[in-house]
């Protein structure tokens, strides 16, 4: 369940300082995103929000003045889908992904000492704490709820997720750099030893029977019988009746060839690849081109032409070979052809892409 070992220079991924420059981004905070607690009680947005002044109009955004107020009164801070914040978060929510074949979400929790955001509860996926700042107390208790999903039968009432948490079987203290599994339904609670403690929790969900139902939904608006009504007038005999057909039709539906191929497909396309941007490449190479497959060198005598079929150009002998291997190429960059030819100056390089470019021979 636990493993101190799992990250290192965590303080470069996320810390008070990096949070900081993250909560000043205040064109990405909403009453979606950005949620403030205290003592287990969620605080309205408009009591730490303002109206905020931008080029594309007028938002409520989380006011630092208001935000503040509130964490010196000991209020956490919660920050959703803050997976996709920087490189080093990328990085950890696909490996994750790569680890677990399951969809990956992060959610940050900052924490004052002392002050709880959430009693004993359990979450519907499975959960790997990584903790950032400071410290915090985790108590595990020692029910697991059976297979939970995101829908209003498994919210419970802060009371009967006490009942339903059970004793604590239990406590661990999280440190930078720590991780902790708790497998979806695990109930458990968390308390700050320390104030300022920052953790992510990364929720990894499942492909689930129940997901597959929505993926075939189409053919089961397709079968006629789908479609058609239950009399009121039935007795109870002729609906038995129908529910036998109902269960060869769902049986027809989904046990076939072509329904294994969907959800073969849609668990293996569940995981999502979180992507990078990469510019420094693009800037280092220069601009990319595409190599027309229209054009073909031709010689004729002492002459080597370039033509479309219909219209020559003459190839000058000083830029034939750089021509011809541009030609066979499906891409080039300007610091590709330049490894491939340093006898050649950079501005007879530039020369001969300027022309093949005007000519359309590459685009």
């Amino acid at each position: 369940m636990y493993n101190k070992d799992f990250l290192q220079n965590t303080s470069s991924i996320m810390s008070l300082d990096i949070l900081n420059e993250v909560l000043s981004m205040s064109s990405n905070w909403n009453n979606h995103n950005f949620v403030m607690m205290l003592d287990k009680e969620r605080i309205k947005y408009n009591e730490y929000s303002s109206l905020s002044l931008e080029a594309s109009g007028q938002f409520m955004r989380p006011d630092p003045e208001k935000v503040q107020n509130w964490v010196s009164k000991g209020a956490s801070i919660i920050l959703n889908d803050i997976d996709k914040a920087n490189s080093g978060l990328i990085n950890i929510s696909n490996q994750l992904q790569d680890i677990t074949n399951g969809r990956c979400q992060g959610n940050l929790y900052f924490s004052m000492q002392s002050r709880q955001a959430f009693g004993p509860h359990c979450d519907v996926h499975d959960v790997f704490v990584i903790h950032f700042e400071g410290e915090k107390v985790w108590n595990i208790y020692e029910n697991i709820e059976n297979n939970p999903i995101n829908h209003p039968l498994f919210k419970y009432s802060p009371e009967e997720r006490i009942k339903k948490a059970g004793r604590m079987i239990d406590q661990i203290t999280l440190k930078p750099g720590d991780l902790l599994y708790l497998p979806r339904g695990q109930y458990h609670d968390a308390l700050a030893s320390k104030s300022g403690s920052i953790h992510i929790a990364f929720g990894l969900t499942y492909f689930k029977p129940i997901d597959l139902m929505g993926v075939i939904w189409e053919k089961l608006i397709l079968n006629d019988f789908m479609r058609t009504d239950f009399n009121k007038n039935s007795t109870k005999e002729n609906l038995k009746n129908n529910l036998k057909t109902l269960s060869k039709e769902l049986e027809k539906i989904i046990d076939n060839d072509q329904t294994k191929e969907v959800l073969f497909d849609s668990i293996q396309k569940w995981p999502y690849k979180i992507k990078n941007y990469s510019l420094n490449h693009i800037v280092l190479e220069g601009r990319k081109y595409k190599v027309s497959k229209s054009i073909k060198i031709e010689k004729n005598g002492l002459q080597t032409y370039l033509t479309n079929g219909k219209d020559k150009v003459i190839i000058p002998k000083d830029y034939l070979d750089v021509t011809t291997y541009i030609l066979k190429q499906e891409f080039i960059t300007f610091t590709l052809v330049e490894s491939n030819f340093k006898n050649l100056s950079e501005k007879k390089l530039k020369e001969v892409i300027e022309s093949l470019e005007n000519m359309k021979v590459i685009y």
